[in-house]
C-alpha cells in the first residue's frame, strides 16, 4: 500500500483552517511549527505491533518487536497463523497477546476487518471492525487511524494527555471530560487528528508543564 508523508506546514489547508478557527490553537501551531505524519504502508503489521506494545515500556516493546520481525520477516496474517505459538512466545509476546494477534489475523483474512480496502471503509465502521478484535480497544483503534492511516479527523476523547493539553490550552480550571472536549473540539473538524498532534507535542516540548498560558509562551528550544 503506497503512503504519502503528511507535512503540516503553514500553507497546509488544515493548518489554515485550524488557525482561523481557534486563536489559542493558532498560537500553539506558531510555537511548534511544522509537523510531519508518515502513515504506514503496512497497516496489518502496524496493528500487530500496536498489540505487542500494549502496556510495555518503549525499550521492552522495541526488543520484542525486533524479535518478532526476525522470526516472521514478512508479517502477514497467513504467516502469523502458520507460525508456531511457542516460537512467538519465545520472542517475549504474552499468550493473551498471541491470541489477540491471531484473532486479528483470522478476521483480516475473513474480511471482518477490511484492511485491504481501507479507502472504502468510513471511520465509524472501521472503528467498529477494529474493536471487534480481542485486545483492540477504542484508544488503540483511534491511534491506528491517526498514526498508521493518517486519517485527519480523529479525536480520542479518552486520551488523558489530550485532555491535559486541552485544559492547558484553554486555561480550564480542571481537566475536561469527554463531553466538554467533544464540544470544544467541534471547531477543529475536519482536522481534529492534526489538532491533536499539536496538543500532544505541547506536552512533549514542556509547554504544558511550563505553567504559562499559551499566549505567554516562547518557542520551545526543541520542537
Amino acid at each position: 500500500m503506497p503512503t504519502t508523508v503528511i507535512t503540516l506546514h503553514n500553507q497546509h489547508p488544515a493548518i489554515i483552517a485550524l488557525s482561523q478557527t481557534d486563536p489559542k490553537l493558532a498560537r500553539l501551531i506558531e510555537l511548534i511549527g511544522e509537523l510531519t505524519l508518515t502513515p504506514s504502508s503496512r497497516p496489518y503489521e502496524s496493528l500487530v505491533m500496536s498489540i505487542i506494545s500494549q502496556q510495555l515500556s518503549a525499550k521492552a516493546a522495541l526488543t520484542i518487536k525486533t524479535r518478532v520481525q526476525q522470526l516472521i520477516p514478512s508479517i502477514t496474517p497467513e504467516d502469523v497463523l502458520t507460525t508456531d505459538e511457542e516460537a512467538i512466545r519465545q520472542c517475549g509476546v504474552s499468550y493473551p497477546k498471541i491470541r489477540y494477534i491471531r484473532d486479528l489475523s483470522t478476521k483480516v483474512l475473513s474480511r471482518e476487518v477490511m484492511l485491504d480496502q481501507l479507502q472504502d471503509v468510513d471511520t465509524t465502521e472501521l472503528l467498529k471492525q477494529l474493536t471487534s478484535v480481542k485486545g483492540i480497544g477504542i484508544w488503540t483503534a483511534e491511534m491506528f487511524l491517526i498514526f498508521a492511516l493518517g486519517r485527519p479527523d480523529i479525536l480520542s476523547l479518552g486520551d488523558a494527555g489530550l485532555q491535559r493539553a486541552a485544559r492547558w490550552l484553554h486555561a480550564l480550571p480542571e481537566r475536561p471530560d469527554k463531553n466538554y472536549l467533544s464540544l470544544a473540539a467541534e471547531g477543529w473538524a475536519p482536522y481534529r487528528s492534526f489538532a491533536s498532534l499539536y496538543l500532544w507535542r505541547a506536552i512533549d516540548t514542556g509547554l504544558v508543564d511550563s505553567g504559562l498560558p499559551v499566549d505567554a509562551c516562547e518557542k520551545p528550544l526543541q520542537v
